[in-house]
């Protein structure tokens, strides 16, 4: 669904089944939210998301992510 509302860590952590601090090393490794500054509250992609929490590759590698 184009134009999602962003999730919170938390939101995002439960709808995949794992820790916040998961969902971030996510978010910095595959570019799926994005920070305004250093400590800022992350921001997620709900498509990002569901793409890595199913281990989609040729969907992430398509979906290009948000901070590369």
């Amino acid at each position: 669904m184009p134009n999602q509302k962003p999730l919170t860590l938390k939101q995002a952590a439960g709808i995949a089944g794992v820790s916040p601090d998961t969902v971030a090393r996510w978010c910095k490794r595959y570019g799926i939210g994005k920070q305004l500054h250093t400590k800022a509250p992350w921001r997620v992609d709900p498509d990002g998301l569901a793409i890595v929490a199913a281990g989609d590759a040729a969907a992430l590698k398509e979906y290009g992510g948000s901070n590369q």
